[in-house]
């Protein structure tokens, strides 16, 4: 395996865990018997609060779309061959694969920043 490929998968892998495990780390920091704020209303105000634990199925859904862009980024030459990719070229696909699952990483990044400084101003 030459180093660009092993570099490659070693992106992959860590797109895909990188959702589910940072909140895993950020459940486990959390006192026990916490509530979160789970929703807010229009004016701003937290409506519902939820253990920590409710946010794990969104990082999963997210570690399954870099799953999905994995996947994608491996088969791309047979989804063009069968026709199934349009819009982009060949040699653009795997890039534009690539930025998409930095984006969802860094979309995620922001959403948990957001609830943890959401944590904080609720608790004190």
């Amino acid at each position: 395996m030459t180093t660009k490929r092993m570099l490659i998968a070693l992106f992959w892998v860590a797109a895909i865990c990188m959702p589910a495990m940072s909140s895993l780390i950020v459940i486990t920091q959390l006192p026990a018997n916490v509530e979160i704020p789970m929703h807010w209303n229009a004016q701003g105000q937290v409506d519902r609060f939820g253990s920590p634990w409710e946010m794990l199925p969104i990082s999963l859904i997210m570690s399954g779309c870099n799953l999905l862009l994995a996947l994608s980024y491996l088969f791309v030459d047979k989804l063009f061959a069968l026709g199934l990719v349009h819009g982009i070229s060949r040699r653009a696909s795997r890039p534009f694969l690539c930025g998409s699952a930095i984006f969802l990483l860094i979309v995620w990044m922001g959403v948990l920043t957001f609830w943890l400084s959401r944590v904080g101003q609720v608790a004190s």
